[in-house]
C-alpha cells in the first residue's frame, strides 16, 4: 500500500529519477518535440539543485506517493495569490490504475484549502485523456483553451473552485 506525503530534501535523487521516468512515459501520448526538451533540462546537473530549492520553498507544494520506499507518484505545484497551480502530476507506469493519481490530487486539493486558496488550476494536453478523466472526476472544469501553447502543444486550462 502506498502513502502520500510531502517531499523532503532527502528525497531529491529518488524524486528526480521518478520525474525523469514518468516524463519519459509521456512519449506514449505526447510528441517528442514536447517531451525531449523537458528531459534534456532534467538531465542538467543543476536540476537536482533546483528541485532541492523547490522543496525548501514554502510556496511550493511537492507531494510524493511512496510504496516500499520507492516513489511511485508525484504532484508538483505552488500557491500564489490564492491560487494553487498544479504544474505536474504523474504516476509511474507500473502503478497506474491503482488510485495513486487520485490520492495525490486529493491531497493537493486539501493542501490548497489549508493554504486558504480559492482555486486550483492546471494546464494539460488534450492528448492526456487519462489525466483529463482524473481531473473531471474530481470536480475540475475546463476554463480555457490555449492553442499551440507549451512547446507548440495545445493545452486546456482546468480549474476547481474551493469553498
Amino acid at each position: 500500500m502506498f502513502k502520500v506525503r510531502f517531499a523532503v530534501v532527502e528525497d531529491c535523487e529518488n524524486l528526480h529519477n521518478c520525474l525523469i521516468g514518468t516524463f519519459e512515459s509521456l512519449l506514449e501520448w505526447l510528441p517528442a518535440s514536447f517531451v525531449d526538451p523537458e528531459l534534456k533540462s532534467m538531465h542538467q546537473p543543476e536540476d537536482i539543485k533546483k528541485l532541492r530549492e523547490r522543496i525548501e520553498n514554502k510556496n511550493e507544494i511537492l507531494l510524493i506517493a511512496e510504496e516500499n520506499h520507492q516513489i511511485v507518484g508525484i504532484a508538483l505545484g505552488r500557491e500564489a495569490g490564492g491560487v494553487c497551480s498544479l504544474g505536474f502530476l504523474a504516476v509511474t507506469k507500473e502503478c497506474r490504475g491503482r488510485g495513486v493519481g487520485s490520492r495525490l490530487l486529493n491531497r493537493f486539493i486539501r493542501e490548497g484549502r489549508k493554504r486558504k486558496a480559492h482555486k486550483i488550476s492546471l494546464h494539460t494536453s488534450p492528448h492526456l485523456v487519462p489525466a483529463i478523466r482524473l481531473y473531471v472526476s474530481n470536480g475540475f472544469l475546463p476554463e480555457g483553451f490555449l492553442r499551440k501553447h507549451t512547446r507548440g502543444l495545445d493545452m486546456i486550462i482546468y480549474s476547481k473552485f474551493l469553498q
